[in-house]
């Protein structure tokens, strides 16, 4: 058979706002606000370069149901660069963009084929003359769609399998991908199919879920979208060989990086210690985001005479502010969305615990709460809180255990702060 290559992207979600992102000045705000086009358009200029065959898409060009007619176009216009170069794209849609949703009129690229049947389409891809490959694919008619897609495609016979076949879907595998459960289905169900690749759509994070026979990728999305989306982000160049083998290549393709940093105070004692680890902190994701703008978070961690400084009202968000004007009319900006302080004094908890005062029945009351595994009458003493009125409970919801645990550490640090502060112990 011929050899031939494509790119394999999903979830673009095309002028998707930041999440989780206040107080930008103007010209870093311009750059996120352009971040998943300019994405976009570096997948477009990897096509070029690689002279790939086709593009497929696996659903979530868009952010939204009523998509906004700026995206629909920069996308047209990406695609309409690929056909000029005759390179195929493939398409379908997912959640974010099902068929149902509101779309522009606009006239598609001749080398453009969108999935819009009820069913699976069996689309021929051809190469100087000759079918190289079959894509089977479908798109979500509406959002809540949360049948088994896979079950739709063919089961393809050895015969039936004279072209490379791949699956193009947006869907969910398995129970634990922190994404909703569209289209649910699980590995057996794609390896059923006796496809030679599936392109996949909706989980954010890059992953190969199977390595050979399907070979099964989900690509990740190209451009991070809110701080928990950090690291390398991008697509998948695949390569098909004379014998039918697909072999892939992730390839970090963001426009902008998000990132999350610790440093440790343990060694520090005055400010500048801190002021010299941030510093370095920068320069050392400045060199890891190769060249793009970069922005994330930073958390304080470990135990030091320093902690008692950095938790003092406005030390940290003063040295944000700082951090955040140095960077101002920089190209590769690396901003800070916040410094986090989880920092505790240099004190040994179980001394603590023994101690007979105030102090010592602190320790050892929030340790029997946190120890307690029910809580019910913890729970109990919030109840006025959360449900004064029906107005609290739209606005509070009552924490789940893991963040009535962390609420606990963060009130026994507080406490042990003010009380023992810098007299010590």
């Amino acid at each position: 058979m011929t050899s031939f290559s494509f790119i394999h992207t999903a979830d673009l979600h095309l002028d998707s706002p930041f999440k989780g992102v206040s107080e930008m000045n103007r010209s870093i705000s311009s750059e996120l606000a352009e971040a998943t086009f300019r994405t976009f358009s570096k997948i477009i200029d990897l096509c070029l370069e690689k002279e790939v065959d086709f593009l497929l898409i696996a659903g979530d060009v868009y952010d939204g149901v009523d998509r906004s007619l700026r995206a629909q176009l920069r996308f047209r216009d990406g695609l309409q660069r690929l056909s000029e170069a005759d390179i195929k794209t493939y398409i379908v849609h997912g959640n974010h963009d099902p068929l149902d949703g509101w779309a522009a009129s606009l006239e598609w690229p001749k080398n453009v084929y969108i999935f819009a049947g009820k069913e699976v389409a069996a689309v021929p891809v051809e190469k100087k003359g000759h079918d190289i490959a079959r894509i089977y694919g479908i798109s979500y008619q509406q959002r809540e769609t949360k049948t088994n897609l896979v079950k739709k495609f063919p089961v393809l016979t050895q015969r039936e399998k004279d072209l490379f076949a791949i699956g193009l879907l947006h869907c969910n595998i398995g129970a634990k991908t922190g994404h909703a459960p569209y289209a649910p289905c699980s590995l057996q169900d794609l390896r059923s199919r006796n496809l030679d690749y599936w392109a996949l759509g909706h989980v954010h994070k890059k992953a190969i879920i199977n390595a050979a026979e399907p070979l099964v990728i989900y690509p990740g999305n190209p451009q991070g979208l809110h701080p928990g989306e950090i690291g390398g982000r991008g697509c998948f160049l695949v390569n098909v060989d004379e014998n039918g083998t697909p072999s892939a290549e992730f390839i970090d393709i963001a426009a902008v990086r998000w990132f999350e940093k610790e440093i440790a105070i343990d060694d520090m004692h005055i400010e500048q210690d801190l002021l010299t680890a941030l510093d370095k902190c920068v320069q050392e994701v400045r060199q890891e985001a190769g060249g793009r703008p970069a922005i994330g978070r930073i958390f304080l961690t470990g135990r030091g005479d320093l902690h008692l400084t950095i938790s003092r009202q406005n030390i940290l968000n003063d040295i944000l502010q700082n951090m955040r004007e140095l960077e101002e009319g920089e190209k590769e900006f690396v901003w800070i969305e916040s410094i986090r302080d989880e920092s505790k004094l240099d004190v040994d908890r179980e001394v603590l615990l023994q101690r007979e005062d105030f102090i010592g029945d602190l320790v050892r009351l929030i340790e029997e709460i946190w120890t307690d595994t029910d809580k019910k009458d913890y729970w109990q003493a919030l109840d006025p809180l959360f449900n004064a009125s029906p107005t609290s409970r739209k606005f509070l919801t009552l924490p789940d255990a893991d963040s009535m645990n962390d609420l606990i550490k963060k009130a026994e640090i507080l406490c042990l702060d003010k009380l023992i502060g810098r007299d010590g112990l």
